[in-house]
């Protein structure tokens, strides 16, 4: 009796096991997606994780898709046309005629003795509107030259790239932390119903 009580005390083990296996190899694999950062042999194998081996490579991908799908020229452009630049305009032209010309003009004799709060106000309202006839043609000269200089993917490459890895193993470990738990639990679980499955296969035979 002892001896079958020791033997199924035994096969418990079995499932256990298994399940801290595949706990052990999920965790491992979650590491491995971040570490080690630099080339190392084991067992006359060139080990790195995946992230660091391949970071220029995501981040040519990233830069790509996001150019494509997410930003790109055009959506700037898009964007660059819903900003009203009339409190912009009204604010420099204000600075531009009151700290600026005012200064100068009233240096110039005879002009000088002229220039006064209503000649300002008046110099103010002309460079307001001859500005504003300008506004649209200014627009489509900036997404112009966004157009054809601005390389969002380039961008987006230099700056992944560059990104320093233990920053980058954070940010992501941040975002993904719930779902690299749950992918650990799952290895011990499907660990366990391994063990649990060869358990009852000793058993019946």
């Amino acid at each position: 009796m002892e001896k079958i009580v020791a033997e199924l005390i035994y096969l418990a083990w079995i499932p256990l096991v298994t399940a801290l296996i595949g706990w052990l190899t999920n965790w491992m694999a979650v590491k491995m997606i971040f570490r080690p950062q630099t080339k190392r042999r084991l067992l006359g194998l060139e080990i790195q994780g995946l992230i660091p081996k391949r970071q220029n490579e995501l981040a040519d991908k990233i830069g790509e898709i996001v150019e494509k799908e997410l930003i790109n020229a055009h959506t700037i452009r898009t964007q660059l046309d819903t900003i009203d630049f009339k409190h912009y305009l009204e604010d420099f032209t204000h600075r531009l005629v009151r700290k600026n010309l005012a200064k100068k003009l009233s240096s110039i004799p005879l002009v000088g003795s002229m220039i006064n709060d209503s000649t300002l106000r008046m110099l103010e309202s002309m460079a307001i509107e001859a500005m504003q006839n300008e506004v649209t043609p200014l627009k489509d000269k900036i997404a112009q030259d966004l157009e054809s200089h601005l390389d969002i993917k380039a961008v987006i490459y230099a700056k992944i790239s560059a990104f320093e890895l233990d920053k980058l193993e954070n940010i992501i470990s941040e975002v993904a932390r719930k779902e690299f738990r749950a992918i650990e639990i799952l290895g011990g679980v499907l660990g366990f119903a391994v063990g649990l499955a060869q358990l009852v296969i000793l058993v019946l035979l």
